[in-house]
């Protein structure tokens, strides 16, 4: 299966809204006690029109804050007719001014991720693309280095996705976890929570991303 990663367009947050998130919302949950862990997702309930929304207002009040702007990614295939079909999507900011291990510097930042469920290749009847939210953690890296900065990434791993998730960044992507009484990532970032923040530096990110070289 051939993919791409393209600029997200508000006809991919429209699709996404209406093809993708519906299997989303009627199939998983949030995390819970006694719930199975494989029908737990955190971005049950979100809205990537409004999350392309809010990656724009963050480019008109950015400065404020010293960083860098927002981008909005999408990873699509072609279904032949309908055209392009997202089946994951990405909002960074590459130039976020923040906190991590005590030091203060522009670092790549994933905002939102997630990436098609099983259903939606059941009904598009196309095999179910593999590594599709490493692919999309890569695309964060790729942007944080064309914006001239050394591939170190940040993000946070939303609290609804459970333990599930938290393994995810810390065994299967290999991500630091930050301690609990760790820094405020930013003056308007959550100042609580930081041990469900991840981070790779450099080196790390580097060879988490050559992994991917092949592919481009």
């Amino acid at each position: 299966m051939k993919v791409h990663v393209v600029p997200m367009t508000g006809r991919l947050a429209y699709i996404w809204h209406h093809a993708v998130q519906p299997h989303i919302n009627r199939n998983y949950r949030h995390a819970a006690e006694g719930l199975d862990s494989t029908s737990v997702r955190a971005d049950v309930g979100w809205n990537w029109v409004h999350w392309l929304h809010l990656a724009g207002l963050h480019n008109l009040t950015r400065l404020a804050g010293g960083h860098g702007p927002a981008w909005a990614m999408s990873l699509v295939v072609d279904t032949g007719e309908t055209g392009a079909f997202p089946i994951g999507m990405l909002t960074t900011v590459p130039q976020l001014n923040c906190t991590v291990l005590e030091e203060r510097r522009d670092r790549g930042f994933g905002w939102f991720l997630a990436d098609a469920p099983k259903e939606v290749y059941d009904e598009l009847k196309v095999p179910a693309a593999k590594g599709v939210a490493m692919a999309l953690l890569d695309s964060g890296i790729q942007a944080a280095l064309e914006s001239g900065q050394d591939g170190t990434f940040l993000l946070h791993a939303a609290p609804e996705g459970g333990e599930k998730l938290l393994r995810f960044y810390e065994q299967k992507v290999g991500m630091q976890r930050l301690s609990i009484d760790a820094p405020a990532i930013t003056r308007i970032f959550r100042r609580r929570g930081s041990d469900e923040y991840f981070h790779f530096d450099d080196v790390v990110a580097r060879a988490f991303s050559a992994r991917f070289d092949a592919f481009r």
